[in-house]
């Protein structure tokens, strides 16, 4: 940041810090918490220069900083413990009060190779504008290793953090391809064909020292950009490639940094950061079950028992006896573990069953999906609640999942309405879109509130009704998004107060456990009405899900009665063929698709998404298309990407439980690349059906 109109010297402000640093150092005798903060871009680092650390899994950061001539605004995700998303925007603009004269997107990645140990480093490969503007393009390896209070840092650097050119670079002699020299004021955008390319790289390296004071710490780094760009576009002054700063952590949300770069410019940064995991809020919480019983009653009471279970919020359908076991279809909810609604179940089942039933084997349904029946003994439940001899980890080595035995499967035929739900379930969702992926106006925005219906209403059938209110945008600000992509649709569905987001009627069947289909026609989603459907092959026990899915649609008209109207004779046909792979001890999924896309052009994408055990989700994805799309530059591209967080709000009083807070970080208004987006998915649908979901929850069994 440039101070104008106050005179100040740079040598007293850098010895400030300096003398900072050590009074806070003689003065705090607590141990220090060693909290790595963010570089000026967004990720953990120095003061200008990355670092090799990686955040928790699941931090979510939004900051702001500055530096002559640059102002920086990012959101970024750790989506994956090995892997960080920075999705930023840098204004060009040396004094705050101006408006930017230009504007360089970006989407940053950071990847940890290795994990610090003993005796080596933490090591991480980094990429600024991977997908951006080339402007603030560079790649970076970087090392870290930490010593006491010391974490020092060095590493080498391409593009932006290499224009000091101190070696040669050692990719060259893998092809003349790393030779060439990007231009960083191209209005092409940088791509991986332009990664790790140039004649020279550059070194940095700098240190931080954890002061004894909790959250405070002192960094010192010399970089390795030296302005090339800016010297050749405008008449700017480069500082110094030193640069010494103050950073401050006091707590797990915040933090903040001032330095000096050189001799003459000042930096500033300050940032949110959160944790998905500890948003205090789920999607349902149970009351606090009532006194479990001393002894067993007289007999079985199968009607007592379902009315004691639908007191709770329990639905129990096709309850039979044979012998000493009890049989039961629980109606489970999408969005509470299903081992708690289980372990609801059994209580109920268990105070009812009389004296000899010692077996309880409970199938699991959502909607007209069938799970894998559980079988859990009554005896352990009783142990674990009359007497305390038993645990959740007891009760889970004796209880059974009847995969293949059809003695306890239960009958799931077409179209049948014995033991069917018919309730409706109502939930709320307030969904922000934004776009800092802008050349011409920064970040733009839209923000709506949905109310959603939905029911299993006869014969297995399911159907559902969303209705939008666009709450605010600012999509009108400007003529277009980019420069040859008008949003006069999007701007169009924005511009009706309350419209209808979807409306359709479905059909959902299991052939067995492992294998699932479901129809649905009618108002798919904002941009498209039509029909089509999936299949799903998720085994109970499987890491790994496979499916296919078709989809006949057709554009949606705006400014119609609530977006209803249709472009009769536009209709397409879209479809993919769908893998899913669950990573052990992530609590990760990656999602890999290829197939036909809306406007017929071909591709794929591969998305991971991070589920935490409060319902909260992040979603990472990157879709490909042999088409290409105008970007943000009038150029072209074949690539997008989007970031999703969704927090859940259904243990509030009296918010509906489902409810949630949508964010998502993607282009508005794009062609090609472009998929369908139903109201249900099979493989969302049927996540608490799996092995993995009831071994991640089982603690949750008797609560």
């Amino acid at each position: 940041m440039h101070i104008r109109n106050w005179t100040y010297k740079p040598s007293l402000l850098a010895a400030t810090l300096l003398c900072a640093a050590f009074v806070a150092g003689k003065t705090a005798h607590a141990a220090p918490s060693q909290k790595h903060s963010p570089a000026l871009t967004g990720f953990l680092g120095l003061n200008t220069i990355p670092s090799a650390r990686m955040d928790e899994v699941g931090t979510v950061r939004m900051g702001v900083s500055t530096l002559d001539p640059y102002l920086h605004g990012y959101i970024g995700i750790q989506i994956a413990e090995p892997l960080h998303i920075n999705i930023r925007q840098t204004a060009e603009v040396s004094n705050l009060t101006e408006n930017p004269k230009s504007l360089y997107p970006g989407v940053d990645l950071k990847l940890r190779l290795v994990k610090e140990n003993a005796t080596h480093p933490e090591i991480s490969l980094g990429l600024q504008s991977a997908f951006g503007h080339k402007r603030m393009a560079g790649e970076y390896i970087a090392l870290s290793k930490r010593y006491n209070n010391f974490d020092f840092t060095a590493g080498l650097g391409w593009g932006r953090f290499g224009s000091a050119g101190h070696f040669n670079n050692p990719f060259k002699v893998l092809g003349s391809h790393f030779e060439h020299n990007r231009n960083p004021d191209s209005d092409t955008p940088n791509t991986p064909s332009d990664w790790f390319t140039g004649d020279k790289i550059g070194l940095f390296a700098g240190v931080e020292y954890f002061l004894p004071y909790d959250g405070l710490s002192l960094k010192l780094d010399y970089g390795a950009d030296r302005y090339s760009a800016e010297k050749n576009s405008f008449d700017y002054k480069a500082p110094a490639p030193w640069g010494i700063g103050l950073a401050y952590t006091p707590n797990d949300w915040l933090s903040a940094s001032i330095g000096m770069q050189g001799t003459d410019k000042v930096m500033g940064r300050i940032s949110l950061q959160s944790i998905p995991s500890k948003w205090p809020f789920t999607h349902k919480t149970y009351s606090k079950p009532k006194p479990f019983y001393k002894q067993r009653g007289a007999r079985l009471n199968i009607a007592g028992m379902k009315n004691a279970a639908a007191n709770d919020n329990i639905i129990l359908t096709d309850i039979t006896s044979k012998g000493q076991s009890i049989f039961a279809t629980l109606d489970i909810s999408a969005h509470t573990p299903a081992p708690q609604q289980i372990g609801r179940a059994v209580r109920h089942i268990a105070e009812h069953s009389g004296q000899d039933i010692e077996a309880i084997t409970i199938t699991p349904r959502h909607v007209h999906l069938m799970g894998t029946p559980i079988k859990i003994m009554r005896s352990d439940v009783e142990n674990y609640l009359k007497n305390n001899l038993s645990s959740p980890q007891e009760i889970w080595k004796n209880t059974e999942f009847v995969v293949s035995t059809d003695e306890d499967k239960r009958h799931n035929p077409f179209l049948s309405i014995r033991g069917t739900n018919n309730k409706t379930t109502l939930t709320l969702a307030l969904e922000n879109q934004i776009s800092l992926s802008e050349e011409e106006s920064g970040i733009l925005y839209r923000s709506s509130a949905f109310i959603n219906a939905q029911s299993t209403p006869f014969l297995g059938f399911l159907t559902g009704t969303s209705l939008r209110i666009n709450l605010g945008n600012n999509l009108n600000d400007r003529t277009y998004i980019n420069k040859t992509q008008p949003t006069e649709l999007t701007k169009s569905y924005a511009q009706e107060r309350i419209s209808l987001e979807n409306a359709y009627v479905g059909y959902a069947h299991s052939f067995t456990p492992a294998l699932h289909v479901m129809a649905s026609a009618g108002y798919l989603e904002e941009g498209y009405a039509g029909l089509g459907g999936e299949i799903l092959y998720r085994p109970f026990s499987s890491r790994f899900a496979f499916g296919a899915e078709i989809w006949n649609v057709t554009p949606r008209q705006a400014n119609t009665l609530l977006n209803m109207g249709l472009y009769a004779g536009q209709n397409s046909i879209t479809g993919h063929l769908n893998g899913w792979y669950d990573l052990p001890h992530h609590d990760m999924t990656i999602h890999a698709r290829a197939g036909r896309f809306i406007a017929g052009d071909v591709g794929g994408s591969l998305g991971l998404e991070k589920t935490f055990k409060n319902g909260a989700k992040l979603t990472g994805l990157v879709s490909i298309s042999n088409y290409s799309d105008t970007d943000i530059y009038g150029g072209t591209t074949h690539a997008y990407h989007s970031l999703k967080l969704s927090l859940p709000l259904g243990s509030i009083p009296y918010i509906p439980t489902g409810s949630e807070v949508r964010t998502k970080i993607e282009p508005f208004d794009r062609v090609t690349a472009q998929s369908i987006n139903p109201p249900r998915r099979l493989f969302e649908m049927t996540e608490n059906f799996t092995l993995d979901h009831m071994a991640k929850h089982w603690t949750n069994i008797l609560d």
